[in-house]
C-alpha cells in the first residue's frame, strides 16, 4: 500500500490578508507639500505720494463782517445805474461804496471793476457828438473821478446851459469848485441843488467832495434840515 503522505497543519493554515500598505510619501513629495502649504509672504507696496493739489493752498473762507449786507445794497444801487446807463451817477455810487466799506475787499474790487467800464462807457460816449446835458454831465463826472477837474468844469457848464435847472448837475457844479476851492461858487451851486431837491443835502453831508467846507457854517446850514 502506498504510504499517506502526511499533511502538514502549517499548509492547512489560512494566511490573513494583509492590510493594505500605506503609501510611501518619498521626501520629495513632503517637501512639495510643505512648500505649498507654507504661505506666501506678501510685498509690502510703497506708499505711493500723493499727487500737489493743482489748486493750491486751501484758503480759509472770510467771515463777512456785519456791514457784509449794507455794502451789497450799496453795490447793488450802482450796479442798477450801470443798467439803466446813467453811467456818471453809477460811478458816483461805486465811488461810495469804497469809501464806506474798507472792510469788504471783495465788494470793493467789484465796485473798481465797475468803475471801469463805466468810465469806458463814458469815453465812448465823449468821442461821440454832445447832443444833450446829460451827455456832457456824464462825461464831465467821469473827468472829476480822474481828477481833471478843469475839462470837467467846461462839460457841466455846457450842461448848464442845456438845462439850468438840473438839480444833479447843479450838486456836481459845487462838488467840483468845492474840489477846486472855490468856497462861494460851492456854497452857491450846492443851494441851489438843493431848492430843486431837498435829499440834496443828505448826500452832499456824506459826500467827502464837501470835505474843505465840512467846517463852515454856511455848510452847516444848508446840509441841516430845516425845523418844523
Amino acid at each position: 500500500m502506498p504510504k499517506k503522505l502526511k499533511v502538514s497543519h502549517r499548509n492547512n493554515r489560512k494566511v490573513a490578508k494583509a492590510a493594505p500598505a500605506k503609501p510611501i510619501r518619498t521626501k520629495t513629495k513632503a517637501k512639495s507639500a510643505a512648500v505649498k502649504q507654507k504661505p506666501v509672504a506678501r510685498l509690502k507696496s510703497a506708499p505711493v505720494p500723493s499727487k500737489p493739489s493743482s489748486k493750491g493752498p486751501i484758503r480759509p473762507v472770510r467771515v463777512p463782517s456785519g456791514q457784509f449786507a449794507n455794502a451789497v445794497s450799496a453795490l447793488e444801487v450802482g450796479i442798477k445805474l450801470m443798467y439803466a446807463e446813467d453811467y456818471g451817477k453809477a460811478v458816483k455810487a461805486f465811488n461810495g461804496v469804497i469809501a464806506d466799506y474798507p472792510e469788504e475787499p471783495e465788494i470793493q474790487a467789484s465796485a473798481k471793476a465797475r468803475i471801469q467800464a463805466c468810465e469806458k462807457k463814458l469815453q465812448e460816449r465823449g468821442r461821440a457828438v454832445f447832443k444833450t446835458a446829460d451827455d456832457h454831465y456824464n462825461v464831465a463826472v467821469a473827468m472829476m473821478n480822474r481828477g481833471d477837474l478843469q475839462n470837467a468844469m467846461s462839460h457841466l457848464e455846457a450842461a448848464l446851459k442845456l438845462a439850468p435847472k438840473a438839480d444833479h448837475i447843479l450838486y456836481a457844479m459845487a462838488a467840483a469848485n468845492a474840489l477846486q476851492g472855490n468856497r462861494d461858487q460851492a456854497l452857491n451851486y450846492l443851494k441851489q441843488s438843493i431848492q430843486h431837491r431837498a435829499e440834496n443835502r443828505f448826500q452832499a453831508l456824506q459826500d467827502n467832495d464837501f470835505a474843505v467846507l465840512a467846517e463852515e457854517q454856511a455848510f452847516k446850514d444848508l446840509v441841516t434840515p430845516p425845523e418844523k
